[in-house]
């Protein structure tokens, strides 16, 4: 472990949350290893904080909650322990990528629900986190998981057995969910389930007036109340919200006077013709979607700006959405670079009326601030979207950087006043959002679980802690 060190937020965090003070590093190779990190650590009175590859990007990056944390980084754990191509299952360790994973699979019956972040994040980091694939909530995904306890034990949960193999749920309670953005123990391993490699990849696109979000929100949740035929997650994606004033920040060709629907259609050729047809006619009463479009995912060219949304599509992660939002060529620049990016992630209604309520109250918000957001509306289920809430900022501008931040404080206050969870939170407000979303009943019991777990709070202090 290294010496104590301050880490800079604006060198390592592209968020410029606030700097903390670490107590060292340590780059564990094995589960093995992870142990002894975690018996010394004990011994020594030392916090830790465990990463996977540390690009949570807008959330705090590779940065710990607290203060004086010995980050344990696992990006060495870098094995696919199994890959069960008969049932649809991969056995991940934390520093697997989604593009080692997808390159695993192909010319295989399945591929990864890839999330439109860089190819080299981490499969386990950003399922734990509630990220969102190209095909559903990567929640979704997690099926069982091995963990390294507090007091170095090793345990495992959803049917994960101790030879890396996933076979299925096991009588008795499952703890998998227990591991789910919590400070319980250190994850060392994941089962994922996998997506069946389809017949035919759809991609949708539509550029549409940007007066017409409400609308055409309400549209695609009525399309998947009475049904989706095929596979794949719908975006209602590149909402602008630009204030009138300000030194405000948006990526390259964002036109405020439009929005996307982008999203894959999965299935057999007589499926996605289906899905399309029922899409269209939900959509019939939203002005300017007569123009969207479903493509052939496999025949999108590199040069054609939808290419990255047809490699994800076919279960193929890039780097190239995120490398032109933050104007970067390496993802190894973004926590350097001069754009910075925070993101806000509520869930929100899936009905007209209340979507053009959410917007007016953003709206409001950004002017406030003199600060830009973008929105986009993650179509996960028949109920709720997943929203994100982009909001970018000049990192040489401190208070840019301010406004920003305030931006976020401000809108994550109204969208709960609005009755808008926050489901997913960063380095500066993953206590603050537990303690404002949770009964005091339900603080008291994780306070036992983390009590009766980890007695001297010896794990990744002030996560999503009680």
């Amino acid at each position: 472990m290294q010496g104590q060190t301050r880490l800079a937020s604006a060198a390592r965090d592209v968020g410029a949350h606030r700097p903390r003070v670490i107590a060292g590093v340590a780059r564990p190779q094995s589960v093995t290893e992870v142990r002894a990190v975690v018996r010394r650590a004990a011994a020594d009175g030392h916090r830790i904080y465990p990463i996977s590859t540390g690009r949570n990007w807008g959330m705090g990056s590779g940065v710990p909650s607290t203060d004086d944390n010995v980050v344990v980084d696992l990006s060495g754990l870098d094995r696919i322990r199994s890959l069960d191509l008969d049932n649809g299952f991969a056995v991940v360790e934390p520093g697997v990528t989604q593009a080692q994973l997808a390159a695993e699979l192909r010319d295989t019956p399945w591929l990864l629900n890839v999330t439109a972040s860089c190819a080299d994040t981490s499969v386990l980091g950003n399922a734990l986190e509630r990220g969102d694939g190209s095909v559903r909530s990567r929640i979704q995904d997690v099926a069982g998981i091995e963990a390294v306890m507090p007091d170095g034990s090793l345990v495992h949960t959803g049917g994960l057995d101790t030879w890396g193999r996933y076979r299925g749920r096991v009588a008795g309670p499952d703890l998998t969910g227990a591991f789910v953005q919590s400070n319980l123990g250190i994850v060392t391993a994941m089962a994922i389930a996998l997506v069946p490699r389809p017949a035919s990849f759809g991609l949708v696109h539509g550029r549409i007036p940007r007066d017409q979000v409400g609308r055409a929100v309400g549209a695609l949740g009525t399309f998947l109340r009475r049904g989706n035929p095929a596979e794949g997650l719908l975006r209602v994606r590149d909402i602008a919200l630009v204030p009138s004033r300000g030194g405000w920040t948006v990526p390259d060709g964002v036109d405020p006077e439009l929005f996307t629907i982008v999203g894959p259609l999965l299935g057999s050729g007589e499926t996605v013709q289906l899905a399309e047809e029922l899409l269209r006619k939900a959509l019939l009463e939203v002005e300017g979607a007569e123009g969207l479009r479903v493509l052939d995912a496999t025949a999108v060219m590199p040069d054609d700006p939808l290419y990255p949304r047809a490699l994800m599509a076919q279960g193929i992660p890039t780097c190239r959405g995120v490398h032109k939002a933050l104007g970067v060529t390496s993802c190894d620049q973004i926590d350097t670079g001069k754009m910075g990016f925070l993101a806000l992630l509520p869930q929100l209604p899936m009905e007209s009326r209340s979507t053009d309520n959410i917007l007016q109250v953003l709206r409001a918000a950004v002017e406030c601030n003199g600060t830009a957001a973008m929105l986009e509306w993650n179509l996960i289920s028949r109920n709720l979207a997943n929203g994100v809430i982009q909001i970018f900022f000049d990192r040489d501008d401190a208070d840019a950087a301010s406004r920003a931040h305030r931006l976020r404080q401000d809108a994550g206050g109204l969208l709960r006043g609005h009755g808008c969870a926050i489901y997913r939170s960063d380095i500066d407000n993953s206590a603050a959002d537990l303690y404002a979303q949770s009964t005091p009943d339900t603080l008291g019991m994780l306070r036992r679980l983390k009590t009766a777990m980890d007695p001297y709070g010896l794990v990744s202090p002030g996560r999503y802690s009680a």
